[in-house]
């Protein structure tokens, strides 16, 4: 872990409060365009925003404390194009309802979320009441390293009760007052701020695997379905198709409390149960069902339908009758 030199940039807040309200917009987003990053307030406050800024330059990652009134920001590819500042901001919520957007992203945030967004793609915020956010930069390179899970192109929302093993939202939050915190010394904020990334590595890791995880299960259940029917249907050959492993199937499988074949064997039963149930198809046989959805021996078939419905296919049948 980098140990991060931290010294107080500004530390007194920048604010707009005693400044005349026609000059109140432009003098907010010089500040913010040289503090954070460039923006747009498209909709201006009738009585001006009133808005207040701390800056904390932690050398290589930053600190934006904001609290402002009732407004909105947008991140445009024109600003885009006049500032190429790249980072990522991790917005942490203190108080106010709002909202935020990038790609096809938007969501509403309350006290005690974290927002992450890359500043190289055009993104809004909203905010209808008064609010206080606290916002991470951290520049590319940083980025890279610890959010190298995090794809980027769509928002992050990490809701305040985000928990997965040894740390939390709360857990980040936690350590960000601490080094937002006045009392606190150069030396301690340098160790609260390599403990929260840390804790913020280890969270977006956690969550960004586990998307994943339930991706490649998504694609083994419909790998499945569409080549049920056929009796070379097999751990073997769903790992060659997938590109992975057996090892690595029989782990997504057994975390969702079944082996491959298993699964197979459960869907294929509930294929024929379906058919057998079907007025369409009372002409055709069960072993004629049974051998359609891969089964190649009768009296295996109903043995397993039996041990999974609690009745023979051709009770099930009868009663249909």
């Amino acid at each position: 872990m980098d140990n991060f030199s931290a010294t107080v940039s500004g530390a007194d807040w920048v604010s707009t409060h005693d400044i005349p309200s026609v000059e109140r917009r432009s003098y907010w987003l010089n500040h913010v365009n040289k503090r954070v990053i460039q923006v747009d307030c498209p909709a201006e406050v009738k009585e001006g925003i009133d808005a207040s800024l701390r800056h904390l330059d932690l050398e290589c990652m930053r600190l934006n404390q904001i609290r402002a009134n009732t407004h909105s920001i947008q991140r445009s590819l024109a600003n885009i194009a006049h500032d190429d500042r790249h980072s990522v901001f991790l917005c942490f919520m203190l108080s106010g309802e709002g909202f935020s957007y990038q790609g096809t992203q938007c969501v509403q945030h309350s006290p005690g979320d974290i927002i992450l967004y890359d500043t190289l793609m055009p993104y809004g915020q909203g905010f209808p009441e008064d609010m206080e956010m606290v916002v991470m930069d951290l520049p590319e390179p940083l980025a890279k390293q610890y959010l190298r899970d995090w794809q980027r192109g769509d928002l992050l929302h990490l809701h305040r009760d985000t928990r997965f093993a040894d740390t939390s939202c709360e857990t980040l939050f936690r350590l960000l007052n601490a080094i937002t915190d006045q009392r606190a010394s150069a030396n301690q904020q340098s160790t609260h701020a390599s403990d929260l990334l840390e804790n913020i590595e280890a969270l977006i890791s956690n969550i960004c695997s586990g998307n994943r995880d339930q991706d490649f299960w998504r694609q083994c259940r419909r790998y499945i379905q569409q080549h049920l029917q056929e009796d070379s249907l097999t751990t073997a050959r769903l790992a060659r198709e997938l590109n992975t492993s057996t090892r690595k199937l029989h782990r997504t499988f057994a975390e969702n409390g079944l082996s491959v074949q298993n699964y197979i064997w459960q869907q294929r039963l509930e294929q024929c149960r379906k058919d057998i149930l079907a007025p369409s198809l009372a002409n055709r046989s069960v072993s004629e069902i049974a051998f359609k959805w891969g089964f190649n021996d009768a009296s295996h078939f109903s043995r397993r339908y039996k041990a999974h419905y609690g009745e023979s296919p051709v009770e099930t049948r009868k009663a249909l009758r």
